[in-house]
């Protein structure tokens, strides 16, 4: 009997000890706990592309936008306070290939972005779409090389741009479209040239960004970072890709092991960054890749190269969570594709006479003048999201690195910059999940809340002004992280706790 009796305890002291083990592991697995672990420093900032609008004079036979359309791009880009900005253009836009300059048109709407952008200390990537070649591919036009370098030094020397720090010659050199039709060895005489013609001009102050590579959803491309490392070596200011992942590999984090290996071999004391980023749906997402077949074709001012998604709000999710990812495998920031419809027409075949639009904006400024729909010139709900990632993680932020819990879809980062932090959370999946946040980098904050939350009917839950700009749901919350912060974190949402201004 007294056997039995005791055999009994043990049964009972081991599903006690069983319970408290699987309660145990159960806690474990809802902290999220913010490190003292620097991912990257001097971070450069996370913007978007902006350039174009030489297709205007043609739609609107106009020179430029108007001045209110104007003012309302600068009042929107202002809320994102974006510190990295990349402007393209081409010769046939801005200057002659006699070397001559059309101030009137053909620079109007680009000494305009530059302007604004100097006047916000904005850092600038420019660049052309593409190298010219004479007497036949792979010959490289040596009157439009001296060209442009001189109308860089007119945009450097003599207009006082000085905020432009890098230059971006030929986009995405190793893709069938491209000048170089994916030939390395010309991408590499193009920029050797360039850098010998900048020699003849005080233009030292201004690198190369590159190799500018569209891997889209593959690590596949690294010899194009180490083949230019070898040959254009301290001339690099800057490394980039372009990616354009699937939805898939973003929310089930393969595309941080992606970018590990872009990052793992970009060379020792050099920054890389996303050059581009956005979303294309194929058949490994079959059904948005249906949805957004149809919803071009029902639109007849979108072009073939839209994505119609930006009208959803589960694209803010989808980019917030690509933009954190980013930061976490220590990038230095990421240029989302793109600020406005109205920038480019589609196919870029050179046919201006189209006025079907590239559909990937936070907007299209010209919804009222070209599309006649005032109301497609309003914010697109992903604006929330990344205009706080861009607002809130400044150019020389430090960017430290969040233990995650094993939840599918959730991802975090820290930012400090001047003593002032930002923390971005991102549930990409479906599931609500309840999460404690702790921190060994700081024990207590007073901060703003942000919250977005996307709808399934594409609407999203987030507090904005009159403007369309995002509002905390809080102010002037304390974060206790000694006992650590228990918050439910819904499924597709976003939160941003920020104490900065």
């Amino acid at each position: 009997m007294v056997s039995v009796l005791f055999s009994l305890i043990l049964v009972l002291v081991s599903c006690d000890d069983n319970e408290l083990n699987i309660d145990k592991a159960v806690k474990s697995n809802r902290e999220m706990t913010i490190t003292t672990d620097v991912v990257s420093t001097d971070f450069v900032g996370n913007g978007a592309q902006w350039g174009g609008y030489d297709v205007v004079p043609t739609w609107l036979g106009t020179e430029t936008l108007s001045d209110a359309d104007w003012n309302t791009l600068f009042q929107r880009i202002d809320f994102m306070r974006p510190p990295f900005l990349r402007i393209m253009t081409n010769s046939g836009w801005s200057y002659d290939n006699n070397g001559t300059y059309d101030k009137v048109t053909k620079t109007l709407s680009l000494f305009k972005m530059l302007d604004y952008a100097k006047s916000r200390n904005i850092e600038i990537t420019y660049g052309e779409w593409g190298h010219q070649s004479v007497g036949g591919f792979g010959n490289i036009d040596m009157n439009w090389i001296a060209n442009s370098v001189k109308f860089l030094n007119h945009l450097v020397n003599e207009k006082g741009y000085t905020n432009i720090k890098t230059i971006n010659i030929i986009n995405e050199p190793n893709g069938y479209w491209a000048s170089t039709e994916g030939n390395y060895d010309i991408y590499r005489d193009v920029q050797l040239a360039y850098i010998e013609e900048m020699a003849k001009y005080a233009l030292s102050s201004v690198k190369l960004m590159g190799p500018d590579i569209a891997v889209f959803n593959t690590a596949s491309e690294t010899e194009w970072i180490t083949k230019t490392n070898n040959d254009l070596g301290d001339y690099v200011g800057l490394y980039d890709i372009h990616v354009y992942p699937k939805q898939q590999l973003i929310r089930n984090g393969e595309f941080s092991n992606m970018l590990r290996a872009y990052k793992k071999i970009t060379p020792s004391g050099k920054q890389i960054v996303l050059g581009e980023i956005g979303f294309k749906y194929d058949e490994v997402d079959a059904e948005l890749k249906r949805l957004n077949e149809e919803a071009i074709e029902n639109d007849p001012f979108a072009g073939e190269d839209s994505n119609m998604m930006v009208y959803k709000s589960f694209y803010g999710i989808d980019m917030a969570d690509a933009l954190i990812q980013t930061m976490r495998e220590g990038f230095s920031g990421s240029l989302v594709w793109n600020m406005d419809d109205a920038m480019y027409n589609s196919p870029d075949n050179g046919d201006y006479q189209t006025s079907k639009l590239k559909r990937w904006g936070f907007w299209n400024i010209l919804g009222e003048e070209l599309t006649s729909d005032v109301s497609d010139e309003n914010i697109r709900p992903y604006f929330y999201p990344v205009s706080l990632l861009t607002r809130y993680f400044p150019a020389g932020s430090e960017i430290y690195n969040v233990e995650l819990p094993d939840k599918k879809g959730v991802r975090a980062v820290v930012g400090m910059h001047n003593g002032k932090y930002t923390i971005a959370i991102v549930n990409s999946h479906y599931s609500t999940y309840d999460i404690v946040l702790k921190s060994d980098l700081v024990s207590s904050l007073t901060a703003n809340k942000y919250r977005y939350k996307s709808n399934v009917d594409g609407s999203f839950v987030g507090a904005v002004d009159s403007d369309g700009f995002a509002t905390p749901l809080e102010s002037n919350v304390t974060l206790d992280f000694t006992k650590g912060l228990e918050m439910t974190l819904e499924g597709e949402s976003f939160v941003l706790f920020t104490n900065m201004e």
